[in-house]
Order: C-alpha cells, then structure tokens, then sequence
C-alpha cells in the first residue's frame, strides 16, 4: 500500500548522548527490511540525524511522519509540525500520523514482557506487582495520558497482582512508590522511548537505591528496562501509519 511512500520516524534525539535513540534505528532498519515503504529515514528534533535535513533527503510524493513518543503533548503536536509543514509543498504531501505510545497495543507490549519475566523466573504473574515509571513534568503535571490508560488495561487485565504507575519529574516519584510497595515483589517497566539518561541512569539508580534500603530481608525490585527498543515496536510504527 505504502510502496512509493516514504516513512519519517521522528525521535526526541539528544545533543550529550548521541546513542539515545539507537532504537529507533533499529526499528527503521527492520521496517526498512519489510519492504513496505519505497523510503525509510530517521530524525531527531535534538541533535543528529536532523530532522529537516533528513526530511529533505527523501524523495518519495507522499511522507508519512510518525513521532516516536510515548504520548501525545508539545513536541508532537507543535515541535515536529513546525519543523516539516514549512517543507511541504505541492509536489511534496505530508501525512501526520499518530504518536506511538497512542496505539492500544503498548499495553499488551508491557504485558508480554511482564510474561516473559514470569516465565524465565518461575514466578506466578499474581504475586507480581508492576510498577509503570514515565518521564512526567515538573511543569506541566497530569498530562500523560497514554501511560495512566495503558496502566489501567494492565490492570484491568488482572494478570498482575496490582499495576501503579509513578514519575521522574512529577509525584508519584519513583523512590516514593518503591518505598511504598515494599513487602512485595515488583517489577519496574520504563515508559521511555530513547536510551537517554533517564533510562539508563536516573531509573536504574533509583531502582539501585531501593534495592539497598530492603537488602536481603524484602521481596526484590526487578528493572524490566524501558520499552522503546521492545521487539514489537515495528509492527506498531506501521499500524500508526495505516490507522
């Protein structure tokens, strides 16, 4: 259907560390094995690859954008579309699509993982507690939508023996939710799309430090890691697109 289009993946990107979104690449390239799309490129609004730059190397009539974020806010709705609608033209049609923490399938992506883990340590899925930590804002609070819904079909799934979800820069805070679930098992899954600082260090510390105040004598703090460079997130980049 998209042969003769192209493919835009938009990323946050990073100007201190320019691995952050290895994923996204990843995904592009596996996308870009399908066939699906004449052109696959990638562009960040920090850093490289830019994304105006890598907007004008394309050469496809159609441009289909996908942000890869994990909910729908400023950098989606105003940030990327500054940038590429001064680039359309005529002869050059750009198609918005929506973000890919929008699609419903994010929750059974988290679920599965979730599963997995289970599996792998013998543990029954019902004495597992998940604890779902998103970025958040110090200024603009209460805006993740993407993640309370998601966390609310996980928990209406009941599979788990309870889903929370906490923040980086806004209460809940993560130490605080840790601290609270003490005497259960949990398993933290980052709700971060880019392996930036936030998911590869930040979260990782706060587990770290968690894990010191229960020592041997708690239940332990399982890090799933963040879900930006889950296997299954090609497929839901596509689907955004043919929505």
């Amino acid at each position: 259907m998209f042969k003769r289009d192209a493919l835009l993946l938009v990323g946050h990107g990073s100007t201190i560390l320019p691995d952050a979104v290895r994923p996204l690449f990843a995904h592009a390239e596996v996308i870009r094995q399908s066939g699906h799309f004449g052109e696959v490129a990638v562009g960040v609004l920090f850093g490289e690859p830019n994304v105006a730059a890598a907007f004008a190397a394309l050469t496809a009539p159609v441009v289909h954008v996908v942000p890869f974020f994990l909910d729908d806010g400023y950098f989606t709705r105003i940030a990327i579309p500054n940038v590429l609608l001064p680039l359309a033209s005529p002869s050059r049609v750009v198609r918005f699509c929506p973000p890919v923490g929008l699609h419903d399938g994010i929750a059974a992506l988290i679920e599965c993982r979730l599963m997995r883990h289970c599996e792998m340590f013998g543990t029954d899925p019902k004495s597992l507690s998940v604890l779902l930590v998103g970025h958040g804002s110090s200024q603009a609070t209460g805006r993740a939508r993407a993640l309370r819904r998601h966390a609310a079909a996980l928990e209406t799934g009941g599979r788990f023996g309870w889903v929370r979800i906490a923040f980086l820069q806004e209460a809940p805070f993560v130490a605080e939710a840790l601290a609270g679930s003490r005497g259960h098992v949990v398993a933290v899954v980052g709700y971060l799309v880019n392996e930036g600082a936030h998911a590869t260090k930040d979260l990782p510390f706060l587990i770290a430090q968690e894990r010191a105040q229960r020592g041997t004598h708690w239940p332990p703090v399982h890090d799933l890691g963040p879900i930006g460079a889950d296997e299954a997130m090609p497929r839901l980049i596509m689907d955004q697109v043919a929505a």
